[in-house]
């Protein structure tokens, strides 16, 4: 069929059926052409009909919103039937035509959304967008009902909270996700004005939380909406960053961060001197609160900050007259019940000494007594309260605990407790009394005995006068730690820290080396005590001293002062004196002849007995006695290495004072390049007596007995060394009495020998630590014997035997043991 005749064709159907779809349309709804589809093709000479037509539609859909949700657009109609046949065949004709040639029919498609309108100049009050609306907002939350897919794009139809419908594109704004539409950001604070307002958590209002619950505080404004309902929202956020929901803006006023001031009208005090008194809420100035703390205050009003904190606004009163102090944090005050303030523990003594004052039973000032009935007595002040007046009120009782009532405190004067004031005393103080109690405070509660502290020095810082008419002295040790109150008649106070001086009398020695003896305790030195080893003394007295030591005063058996020493370096001891004795004339029963030179000599007290002790010997072996105590020395003060390595030489035979190669010892077996230690050779030394490892120390030891060992060794022995040869019995006690002091490994070595079981130690039950010597007819053995109280004993003989030597040592050993 031509496409001419479809047309005709097409418009006869709708001639035909025009009639009755307008029949259909007005029985049910009233409406004109609401549900007729839109034809593609319209007659010029109709088009200002269609006009009129769409603009009365328009009209009719703001009074029909509900119905019009969920139909078509209304379409132009004429009632013209030659234009309604001419459509109609145009239809018909398009039926029948390709879908390439015409399109189909627009479809509305229903949508629920919400849209805030942002360019209200791109709204149309008709769907094809021809006519632009007018009155409209910026900002304006509508609701998306429903669209359609034009050649021009995607139009959506837009509904207002008032019901009426405009059209546009979404250039006009945004979709949003629920009906507050699109927020705009807002920073700002605001407090609740209405407390049965709602905050609203989603956009239908379905969930909400009561305002009431936030009427003491300010909250952050996050941002600004417009509801779909027509209602300003503010978005709200608590002081912790979390969002509440919206609150309608004319339930709220907006302020500053710290909130509205709200009036408070409560007295109290500062917690603490950590309270921070701000002098403006920029928080940067602050108040020095020193002058506040323990004082009442009046918060007349307070601010219920955003940042969560609630801050009074704080007030004094002084000279007569209120005067602002500032902000401070509500968690740093302590309400009180009123105007006097709080009650503080004082505990603190007060004497009467008004007697024209009213002593009050409550702040209401109803009064209790005057002070007149009163005057002069001593009552505890167990609290007080620092009025908001200016004055402080003392809250007194009696010593059977009745309470007195409340008196301002400048009817009063104020003692610190029972005992009265401290004051300053520093002095030294030695306790002399065992029996008292030292107190630990004067409510009499025990810190611990004066036998503890009985003979002691310490720091008497301070004393109480106390008004049972004792002084007690407050004790400090040299760590200024406190020891606690003690009564003055259980002391005796001293000239300085030395304490007092105190009896003594016991016998003892000196022990160190190097250790000085005071001619006084300004520490100005007497001597060493060096120049006195085993030598006895009496300590007459004593001092013991606040740096916790004891210094003995010593004098000699003649009533020598040798001046005052510090008894760790000493050793109480009995005098041998008996002993030796005895000693001596066992020497001169059996021993006195020309072949024998014995000297014996207490490690006590140095009290000796000796046989020819200055008569000169051959020194045999005894002669290593120099170099063994002389590279211990040097060992002992670190100035050579004992396990370093040194090399076998034939250059330590060299010496002038070299004993002779051969002779007894091992080291002469070794090989020349061999390399020991200072130990091993000492060891091998006293083990083997050996000649060689004599001449090894001497080399490596003694800096081959340059002449700093040979001073050393003559200051030793008392007279010029001038080498190994010849020696006394004394003078190899002096240098054995040296080693004994000294100490150090040389000691065990002569202990450990392999002559051990002749000579001196052969019958003896204590380990002796000897050195042998054997020359021609020259037999030796010199040597310390380890009993409780040590002695030496050198025997030098000649013409005699090892067991003249072994008998002789055991006889003295019975004496001495």
């Amino acid at each position: 069929m031509k496409k001419g005749h479809l047309i005709i064709l097409g418009m006869l159907v709708n001639l035909l059926f025009t009639p009755q779809v307008i029949a259909e349309t007005e029985s049910s709804s009233g409406l004109v052409a609401d549900r007729t589809v839109e034809t593609t093709v319209q007659s010029s000479n109709n088009s200002a009909s269609t006009d009129n037509t769409a603009e009365s539609t328009y009209d009719s859909s703001l009074n029909n919103s509900d119905q019009i949700r969920n139909e078509e657009p209304p379409s132009s109609h004429t009632n013209d039937t030659a234009t309604g046949l001419q459509e109609q065949n145009t239809i018909d004709s398009t039926t029948e035509t390709s879908s390439s040639e015409t399109a189909p029919p627009p479809v509305w498609v229903a949508r629920t959304e919400y849209f805030t309108i942002t360019d209200p100049t791109k709204l149309f009050t008709d769907p094809e967008m021809t006519k632009p609306a007018n009155g409209i907002k910026k900002g304006t939350t509508v609701k998306i009902i429903r669209s359609q897919e034009t050649e021009n794009g995607e139009v959506l139809e837009f509904q207002f909270s008032n019901g009426k419908l405009f059209y546009g594109k979404i250039i006009a704004g945004s979709i949003a996700n629920d009906a507050f539409g699109i927020p705009t950001a807002k920073n700002g604070y605001l407090i609740i004005t209405n407390s049965k307002a709602s905050i609203l958590q989603n956009g239908d209002g379905s969930q909400t939380l009561p305002a009431a619950n936030y009427l003491k505080a300010t909250l952050t404004i996050k941002a600004t909406a417009q509801h779909f309902n027509g209602t300003a929202y503010y978005q709200i956020a608590n002081a912790k960053g979390q969002i509440l929901g919206w609150l309608p803006q004319k339930d709220s006023k907006t302020t500053a961060a710290q909130g509205d001031y709200r009036n408070h009208g409560r007295y109290l005090n500062l917690k603490g001197n950590q309270t921070v008194i701000w002098t403006s809420f920029a928080f940067t100035g602050k108040k020095d609160n020193k002058g506040f703390l323990n004082r009442t205050l009046l918060a007349k009003g307070i601010y219920y900050h955003a940042n969560g904190k609630n801050y009074l606004s704080v007030y004094e009163r002084k000279n007569n007259k209120e005067a602002w102090v500032g902000y401070i944090e509500e968690t740093m005050a302590s309400y009180a019940g009123g105007a006097q303030g709080n009650y503080q523990t004082y505990n603190r003594y007060a004497t009467i000494s008004r007697n024209d004052y009213t002593i009050w039973n409550s702040f209401s000032w109803n009064p209790k007594r005057t002070s007149k009935s009163v005057f002069g007595r001593t009552y505890l002040a167990k609290g007080r309260y620092l009025h908001y007046n200016g004055s402080t009120y003392l809250s007194l009782y009696d010593s059977k605990n009745n309470w007195i009532g409340y008196i301002n405190d400048t009817g009063t004067k104020i003692t610190n407790a029972q005992q009265g004031i401290w004051q300053n005393f520093n002095k030294y103080i030695t306790v002399t009394t065992k029996n008292y109690t030292v107190w630990d405070s004067f409510a009499w509660k025990k810190k611990q005995g004066s036998s503890a502290l009985y003979g002691k020095t310490y720091h008497a810082q301070g004393q109480y006068k106390h008004y049972n008419g004792s002084t007690y002295y407050s004790l400090y040790d040299n760590k200024n730690k406190w020891q606690g109150y003690i009564n003055a008649t259980g002391v005796k106070v001293a000239g300085g820290k030395q304490g007092i001086w105190q009896k003594g009398g016991q016998k003892v020695i000196l022990t160190k080396q190097n250790w000085d003896l005071w001619s006084n305790f300004n520490w100005t030195p007497k001597a060493k005590s060096n120049n006195y080893r085993s030598k006895l003394f009496t300590a007459q007295g004593y001092y013991q001293h606040f740096n916790g030591s004891r210094y003995l005063s010593l004098y000699d058996g003649n009533g020598k002062w040798y001046g005052y020493i510090n008894s760790s370096a000493t050793r109480v001891e009995a005098s041998t004196k008996s002993k030796i004795k005895r000693v001596q004339g066992l020497l001169n029963r059996k021993y006195r002849s020309g072949n024998y030179g014995i000297y014996v000599t207490s490690l006590i007290d140095g009290e000796t007995a000796q046989i020819n002790g200055s008569k000169t010997f051959m020194g045999a072996s005894t002669g290593k006695l120099p170099v063994l105590y002389y590279t211990q020395k040097m060992i002992n003060e670190k100035k050579v290495n004992p396990n370093k390595l040194y090399t076998y030489t034939d250059q330590i035979n060299r010496m002038t004072y070299s004993y002779m190669r051969g002779g007894a010892g091992i080291l002469q077996t070794k090989r020349l390049g061999n390399q020991y230690s200072l130990y091993t050779i000492m060891d091998w030394t006293c083990k083997y007596s050996d000649n060689q490892g004599a001449n090894f120390l001497g080399y490596y030891g003694a800096n081959k007995y340059d002449q700093k060992m040979r001073n050393e060794i003559s200051r030793v022995i008392g007279r010029r060394w001038d080498g190994i040869r010849y020696v006394t019995a004394r003078e190899n006690s002096l240098l054995l009495k040296e080693m004994y002091h000294n100490g150090g490994n040389v000691l065990n070595y002569m202990s450990n020998t392999t002559y051990d079981k002749q000579r001196l130690p052969k019958y003896l039950p204590v380990h002796v630590a000897h050195k042998i010597g054997d020359l021609y007819g020259y037999a030796h053995d010199c040597g310390i014997v380890y009993t409780n109280k040590p002695y030496i004993i050198s025997v030098m003989t000649n013409n005699s035997n090892y067991e003249t030597i072994s008998r002789m040592s055991k006889e003295v050993y019975d004496i001495m043991k």
